[in-house]
């Protein structure tokens, strides 16, 4: 290349560029964590609260498991926001929350065993219930509109 009749050579230092573009503590890996904090209180504050909890678990456990972490792969870096909040069965309860269910059976775990849940200040006692579902009550997704403007 010419410029005023004189030759410029350019050099990119490859492990600095990649330092600066891929590497966890570059601007590029600050700004998705900044991203990712945005989306993950976004989130927490849609999330659904049961105030007394749900299947023997804590008022606002799924709120309190949503995270977000940093993360790359062959095509670079990404930050990944999930909630690892599981139903006492061991299903994804955060899935589950945000996308509804369909009508289900429910068994007690144990042969034998019962299941226990209070409705209308009563405590109810079945072996089996037929749960009719539950409507979605998207929060993660929502929570992406918090990055407009940021």
């Amino acid at each position: 290349m010419a410029a005023g009749g004189r030759g410029i050579d350019i050099h990119f230092n490859e492990a600095e560029l990649d330092r600066l573009l891929r590497g966890p503590d570059g601007p590029v890996a600050r700004k998705m964590a900044r991203y990712g904090e945005i989306v993950t209180q976004g989130a927490k504050r849609r999330a659904p609260v049961s105030p007394r909890g749900s299947g023997g678990r804590p008022s606002g456990y799924l709120r309190s498991k949503i995270g977000w972490q940093l993360g790359r792969d062959t095509i670079g870096l990404y930050v990944d926001i999930a909630s690892p909040a599981r139903t006492p069965q061991g299903e994804p309860y955060g899935l589950f929350m945000e996308v509804g269910t369909r009508a289900h059976i429910i068994r007690a775990k144990k042969p034998g065993g019962w299941l226990r849940w209070v409705s209308g200040g009563k405590v109810h006692f079945a072996r089996q219930v037929n749960h009719p579902g539950t409507s979605p009550q998207p929060h993660l997704r929502p929570a992406l509109e918090d990055l407009r403007g940021a």
